[in-house]
């Protein structure tokens, strides 16, 4: 319970590690909104929208802020659509600042201390074919978080992130049925299997709490061991 009595606010929520994140915080227990584009029984906006920076005045304060929403488009290079070029940046780069900026204010002007926890990926520090609106969403992401983290660190507003390796969630789910292309993914995890949502979620949980009241400015790799090679 080493988050009792705070609050916090999760992106994402209705699936994968977002959702994880929504039930573990809990657990430790955070009274957590979740907000995400499907319903979830906590706000439904896309994240994108001045609904979602609403959320943080209407349902707020929050003392915790988790920007977990994300998506993917596959495309190769020379055929990736401009119009998902741009969808990519806007949900996993521009609304994971624009919440974390207004969250921030909020915080500076009650003189109040906060965590944010945004959820990088291991293509935050290499990238993967085919993944190139996301591979530069997720490195921008990271330098946002050490960005933030810089910049808030006088106003005891600490910023992390969390890189996880492949994960057992709906964006992977057909590579993950592809027998032969799970192998080899496997191949190069040390811990030879794919992580699951619980444990991207005790690692924002962790970097949320006091027990990281030291740390700010990181982005832990929850991989697996996957970029040791």
């Amino acid at each position: 319970m080493r988050l009792a009595g705070r609050r916090a606010l999760v992106t994402g929520a209705a699936s994968g590690i977002g959702r994880a994140a929504v039930q573990r915080l809990a657990a430790e227990g955070a009274d957590v909104v979740g907000l995400d584009v499907a319903a979830t029984g906590g706000v439904v906006a896309d994240v994108r929208s001045d609904d979602a920076l609403r959320a943080l005045a209407d349902r707020g304060p929050f003392d915790i802020l988790v920007n977990a929403a994300g998506i993917l488009r596959r495309h190769d290079l020379l055929d990736h659509p401009l119009d998902d070029w741009q969808l990519t940046l806007d949900v996993n780069l521009r609304a994971a600042f624009r919440l974390s900026r207004e969250f921030a204010r909020g915080h500076i002007e009650r003189g109040t201390p906060a965590a944010i926890v945004n959820v990088c990926s291991i293509e935050s520090f290499t990238a993967a074919a085919g993944h190139v609106a996301y591979t530069v969403s997720k490195s921008a992401l990271l330098m946002l978080t050490r960005a933030f983290a810089l910049e808030l660190a006088e106003h005891r507003i600490r910023v992390n992130g969390v890189a996880p390796g492949v994960t057992e969630t709906g964006m992977n789910a057909s590579l993950r049925a592809d027998p032969v292309r799970s192998a080899a993914l496997l191949g190069k995890i040390p811990l030879g299997r794919f992580g699951r949502p619980e444990d991207q979620a005790a690692a924002i949980c962790f970097l949320a709490s006091d027990d990281a009241a030291y740390v700010t400015g990181a982005v832990l790799p929850v991989d697996g061991g996957f970029l040791t090679q």
